[in-house]
């Protein structure tokens, strides 16, 4: 009877172990309403996974677009199947028009040149499941915005079945207000936002009807491409997906420099300034570039008739497998002849280091927009960067938007909403790995000074705030503060945990919808911790990092150090101790210090040296007030 007494006592003790670890989960951060639905109906769970109910649709587009570079615009056609996964009857579609942004009287939170603006996308035909749909003010189209939405009221989509749409359009490229793309002369264009695009409906939302003003950016399904892209003559085609018909269009010499380029491991110049003079493609006429692309959120392409053609492969694993990095731009940009090798320095690093997984595709091409300045703007498989200045700054941006092909295009987050959950990696990413590209570079340090002004200021919203909010501090929560919270998250785990964590993020919810939640309980599923200590004050409440050396007593060749905890937010404690002969040691301890919601932390030296100068390293660790980060000793 006792030996049952005790086996019922410690099923119980353990199911109670169990149910407050649970609860913990559920109530160790706050949930709004509307995310709690989402994990009450089991399309997510609290362990951080998909939940057993979990969704997503898709996608399936069939373009055929002409570019007229000089009229700077692009007419397409379109044959699109989309896939309704939901259990929900689905009545209404919405079309994103993202060239709505110029339309006349639109909204937008980017400046719009006059010159730019326009009537807005032009939607010529749309039929839906064969029956045509007047867009021109017809009864059940509302056009917001950049959105378009149409009633099916009488056909509605039902669960596990598909519609067919087929959609006729023109846009024009902006020459002027280039906002990630656009017209850089009559003879080059940047092209992407360009066609009509389904939007995300999704588990949490229903459909996405977020307009884009401009300023946040994806927020995509995985999706299935088939591209045919027509250009005038002796014009080049680059874009999102493999070419199906290459060695039709580019001369002999010029397509085997190609596939040299795809196994080599130096830089193949594979069209050359010659080549252009003479011309790159074997007939003297329009060519149709034919790309496919499968399960990839976007697609974009580049086309000019005056840019040379770099290419060199990166290794990406253990099994030899090789990546295309490909580099496009004028020959007046010759600081982008090491831009391919940068880029494929780039691959390499994030597919052995951080993230540390393979690099998710099989090339990926960095085009020149010539009057981006050091900035850049990332496309599954596709950058669009400025010039980049000194070499470090153009490889900091080269390494930054390739970093985006895994956050967001291999993630599927949701960066309208939640900006930090891509920009923030991509800018950690690069501040760990830059040094690696271009020996002394350091992004980080900036990134630390910038946080240590930045945060606790009035403006400065927690992260979790929708970055649909936009605001002046909406790049410092996305870039500088995200990166850097990455940053202290890796030094409290260690980086063989913090990378555990982050591959099973990124295995359970690849070509998924992760939200921070997500994100969240699969960190304290993988750690076995509930990191709300360090979750709660680093992306929902409002506050900033301060620790102060509150004293230093020195007695019988042993030190006691205290450092107290003034701000809100956990922060590492790195110390340079300074000895009287002037030799230093430097003490690290990370955020973990401050995970029992202690004030002080106690550091004990062993040290026979008299100490002349104790202080907080700020070049490490954000700090909001540096008038307490110093310790000196009296001059006997």
């Amino acid at each position: 009877m006792k030996n049952k007494i005790v086996l019922a006592t410690n099923v119980f003790f353990l199911l109670f172990l169990f149910a407050s670890f649970s609860f913990a989960q559920k109530s160790s951060v706050y949930i709004p309403r509307n995310i709690v639905k989402a994990y009450e109906k089991g399309t997510r769970s609290y362990d951080g996974k998909p939940g057993a109910k979990y969704w997503i649709n898709h996608t399936d587009y069939k373009i055929q677009a002409e570019v007229f570079p000089k009229e700077h615009t692009v007419k397409g056609s379109a044959q699109i199947k989309y896939y309704n996964q939901s259990p929900d009857t689905l009545r209404q579609l919405v079309f994103r028009l993202y060239q709505d942004i110029n339309k006349k009287g639109n909204p937008h939170n980017s400046q719009i040149s006059p010159n730019d603006e326009t009537d807005g996308v032009q939607v010529d035909t749309l039929i839906i499941n064969g029956k045509g749909i007047n867009t021109k003010g017809g009864e059940g189209v509302f056009r917001r915005g950049t959105n378009m939405t149409v009633n099916i009221f009488q056909s509605p989509l039902l669960p596990k079945s598909s519609v067919d749409i087929e959609v006729k359009w023109s846009v024009i490229i902006p020459k002027e207000s280039r906002i990630r793309m656009g017209a850089y002369n009559d003879s080059t264009l940047y092209v992407a936002y360009w066609y009509p695009q389904v939007s995300v409906y999704d588990d949490v939302d229903g459909w996405d009807r977020n307009n884009y003003t401009g300023e946040v950016e994806f927020y995509n399904d995985q999706n299935n491409f088939d591209l045919e892209i027509t250009v005038p003559a002796k014009y080049l085609v680059w874009g999102t997906g493999a070419y199906q018909n290459l060695q039709e269009i580019l001369k002999p010499e010029i397509y085997a420099r190609y596939k040299e380029a795809m196994e080599s491991d130096g830089v193949i110049r594979i069209v050359r300034e010659e080549d252009l003079k003479n011309g790159a493609t074997q007939k003297n006429e329009k060519t149709t570039w034919k790309l496919k692309a499968e399960n990839v959120s976007d697609v974009s392409f580049a086309t000019t008739n005056g840019y040379v053609w770099d290419g060199i492969s990166a290794v990406v694993d253990a099994n030899g497998k090789r990546v295309l990095t490909d580099a496009v731009y004028p020959t007046k940009s010759k600081s982008w002849e090491d831009v391919a090798y940068l880029a494929k320095l780039s691959v390499e690093n994030l597919s052995k280091h951080l993230p540390g997984v393979p690099f998710p595709y099989f090339k990926i091409t960095v085009f020149n927009g010539e009057t981006m300045g050091g900035g850049g703007m990332e496309m599954p498989m596709m950058c669009n960067n400025g010039m980049g200045g000194t070499p470090a700054r153009l490889a900091g941006v080269t390494l930054h938007e390739i970093a985006h092909n895994y956050f967001p295009f291999y993630m599927g987050t949701n960066e309208r909403k939640y900006a930090w959950m891509d920009e923030g990696w991509a800018m950690f990413f690069t501040s760990a790995m830059l040094k690696d590209i271009v020996p002394g570079a350091d992004e980080f340090t900036g990134n630390i000074i910038v946080l240590g002004k930045g945060m606790g200021t009035e403006m400065d919203l927690p992260m979790i705030t929708p970055s649909l909010a936009g605001g002046p501090m909406l790049n410092f929560n996305s870039y500088t503060k995200a990166s850097i919270s990455y940053y202290v998250l890796k030094d409290i785990l260690g980086e063989d945990l913090f990378k555990k964590a982050l591959h099973e993020y990124m295995n359970r919810w690849n070509g998924k919808h992760p939200l921070p939640w997500d994100f969240f309980f699969t960190f304290n599923d993988v750690a076995k911790e509930d990191l709300s200590w360090f979750w709660n004050p680093w992306y929902f409440e409002r506050g900033f990092p301060d620790l102060g050396i509150k004293s230093v007593k020195s007695k019988s060749g042993k030190t006691e150090i205290v450092v107290e905890k003034i701000g809100s937010v956990p922060v590492p404690i790195d110390l340079i101790v300074t000895y009287n002969d002037k030799t230093t040691e430097n003490i690290h301890k990370s955020a973990s210090s401050w995970k029992t919601g202690n004030k002080e932390v106690k550091i004990d030296l062993k040290n026979k040296k008299e100490i002349e100068k104790v202080e907080l390293n700020t070049k490490l660790v954000p700090d909001a007030y540096e008038k307490n980060n110093i310790f000196e000793a009296k001059k006997k």
